[in-house]
């Protein structure tokens, strides 16, 4: 029992620890300053310059006024779209029905640059997980491939549909 109460200790710290530990350098303009984003107040972002509604919470987590909480749901690429579908089926979110994965393009633009551990701005998306998130960008060179952003650093990689990575709804 000890040894169980000692792991999950160390799982939670590592978990929070991680959270917490943003890194922002703003020696330059940011690319995501928060005055570019409304509040909607149900859960829901406004980018002012894309026109784009985000979840601020990754699927699997909710948003309790301040923040997420929970801990995002992983899924294949196939996946990611089908409970997307059903999030929509089933009534949507803050009255919407049209919720979908992001392009590649789309999604890349919340990546924060001058940010790490997460690379995103943390005051609009808090609780954002150091792991890849899902777009429904395809690659034309690999059948089982589709594009992700990865929000410790903020790059871009091709994974393969098969592997599980968090999901953030868009709409326009």
């Amino acid at each position: 029992m000890y040894h169980k109460r000692i792991c999950l200790f160390i799982i939670l710290f590592i978990f929070t620890g991680v959270t917490l530990s943003e890194e922002c350098h703003y020696s330059a303009d940011a690319d995501t300053p928060t005055k570019r984003y409304k509040n909607n107040a149900d859960g829901t972002i406004l980018d002012t310059q894309s026109g784009l509604t985000w979840l601020r919470c990754p699927l699997g987590m909710k948003w309790d006024t301040k923040r997420c909480r929970n801990i995002p749901e992983r899924m294949n690429w196939s996946d990611a779209q089908s409970n997307i579908s059903k999030l929509n089926e089933q009534g949507g979110y803050a009255g919407f029905q049209d919720w979908r994965l992001p392009t590649l393009d789309e999604l890349s633009t919340l990546v924060e640059r001058q940010c790490y551990a997460p690379a995103i701005n943390s005051e609009i998306f808090p609780d954002t997980p150091l792991i890849g998130f899902w777009s429904s960008t395809t690659d034309p060179d690999y059948q089982q491939g589709a594009w992700l952003v990865y929000f410790l650093h903020g790059s871009r990689y091709m994974g393969n549909q098969g592997y599980e990575w968090a999901i953030r709804a868009v709409r326009k």
